[in-house]
């Protein structure tokens, strides 16, 4: 049956508490998102391939053509599916994860099966998951990455902040401070490129004393929680153990990827862990997202960078991972996968258990929050750990930029204050929160729910 996202039964109104976001709101970033950035991004991959033509032609021959023509026709297609709010439809190609895939949508209940009336988690998922069966499904095109310009760009265009952090963090003392400054830079770091390419420093030292970057990104003026020194004390407890793993759900190549590394230097140079493992996406994700590949570039690119700063920099980091201080965990296609964090105890267990071995868990972005949140619209005053519905596999640290409505662990009035100060404070990802619970405070067993806690999961799973 053929629908239109404009149809009256779409409800011209903001997402209602206590209910999962999504484009059935005409009022909620998600119909936004799905209406006319969706189809942008479409149209954005079809761009992409086609000013790489020459380059795939001359890699694979004049065969890719029809990998082109097809694969164009066929984003095409989905981007009317989009419009039109039809129904998602099952995978039948080679995808490595058909079989959860298909699984999870003929499970949906048959009035959430469409575009603009699932969750938006659900559906902008299922929509990047598609774009790359296409290719994935092509006979020539399988690994190409359409995201990979944009990433590489970002670095490029942030060589002043590059060099600038590069040096102003080297042979910084241990203490809660640094450690703190560099949460905050890595958090703000989607900024902080654009902020420190246009500011003018009254003294070349400057560029090299972390006190002035951090003041010139003015990174504590928008942070409404910030739960940074639970962490430190958190690997700061871990240093009697012989083994401190930290797990880092990475979010975005490109100059975030930079202060990625820039906190694993310190963590691991620092004792604050013994290694560091890099959980990466498999295949192309919401255009910025880090892949194995993007690390060995950036690496490359650290490398071969004329400041001898930056250069050293790029081999000491390679040097980690020569000796597997810092490792790339095996891409999990749980990672791409539609599903909130809370189920990943019974979709994807040796995941699970994996994390379970870290002394923390970072998750980096606003997706990665949105799933641990399940793309539920909570009370802003709620705890992190009630949110989270039972997923504790390990201590837990969120950092994110707030870019859409989910949010939690406020204090009372913080959100009523800024809607009145601000009406799109939660869209702008001009305000951040790092929030972080252990694995013990929850006092049921790590397994199970509360009461409590499964109430909220089936009010979440209507």
């Amino acid at each position: 049956m053929r629908t239109s996202a404009n149809n009256s039964d779409l409800l011209d109104v903001a997402t209602p508490r206590h209910s999962l976001l999504s484009g059935r709101f005409k009022q909620s970033f998600a119909y936004v998102a799905l209406q006319a950035r969706m189809p942008g991004i479409m149209q954005q991959v079809i761009n992409t391939l086609h000013s790489n033509e020459h380059e795939l032609v001359k890699k694979h021959g004049e065969e890719v053509w029809k990998d082109i023509q097809v694969i164009t026709h066929n984003i095409e297609r989905l981007k009317r599916e989009l419009s039109n709010d039809r129904r998602f439809t099952l995978f039948h190609g080679n995808e490595v994860d058909k079989a959860e895939w298909n699984a999870f949508l003929s499970e949906l209940p048959h009035p959430k099966r469409s575009y603009f009336r699932a969750s938006w988690l659900h559906a902008e998922c299922y929509l990047y998951r598609r774009l790359y069966s296409f290719f994935e499904n092509s006979k020539h095109l399988r690994n190409f990455d359409y995201f990979l310009d944009l990433k590489q760009e970002d670095l490029r265009i942030s060589e002043l902040a590059i060099t600038c952090l590069a040096k102003a963090t080297r042979n910084l003392s241990k203490s809660f401070d640094n450690f703190g400054k560099l949460v905050r830079i890595n958090l703000w770091s989607n900024h902080f490129d654009i902020q420190l390419n246009s500011y003018y420093f009254s003294t070349l030292e400057d560029r090299s004393d972390i006190n002035v970057l951090t003041s010139v990104a003015d990174l504590d003026k928008r942070l409404l929680v910030d739960e940074s020194l639970l962490v430190w004390n958190c690997l700061m407890k871990a240093k009697s153990n012989k083994e401190i793993i930290v797990d880092y759900i990475c979010d975005n190549a490109g100059f975030e990827l930079f202060t990625d590394f820039l906190l694993m230097e310190y963590m691991l140079d620092h004792g604050l862990a013994t290694q560091v493992r890099m959980h990466v996406k498999a295949i192309p994700w919401y255009i910025s997202d880090v892949m194995p590949h993007d690390v060995e570039w950036t690496l490359k690119y650290l490398m071969d960078h004329k400041d001898e700063c930056v250069s050293g920099l790029g081999w000491k980091l390679n040097r980690m991972l020569a000796e597997q201080r810092i490792v790339i965990s095996p891409p999990s296609y749980f990672w791409t996968g539609p599903q909130a964090y809370f189920v990943m105890v019974d979709c994807s267990i040796g995941l699970y258990k994996l994390l379970s071995q870290a002394a923390v868990a970072i998750f980096k972005g606003d997706l990665n929050y949105r799933k641990l949140l399940g793309d539920y619209i909570w009370d802003s005053t709620e705890e992190f750990i009630t949110c989270l519905r039972g997923f504790r596999p390990t201590n837990m640290c969120a950092m994110r930029t707030v870019k859409c409505e989910v949010i939690c662990g406020l204090s009372e009035g913080t959100a009523d204050r800024l809607l009145h100060t601000d009406p799109n404070w939660m869209i702008s990802g001009t305000y951040g929160v790092i929030q972080y619970t252990d694995s013990l405070k929850c006092k049921c067993d790590c397994l199970h729910l509360t009461a409590s806690c499964m109430d909220k999961s089936l009010m979440c799973a209507k």
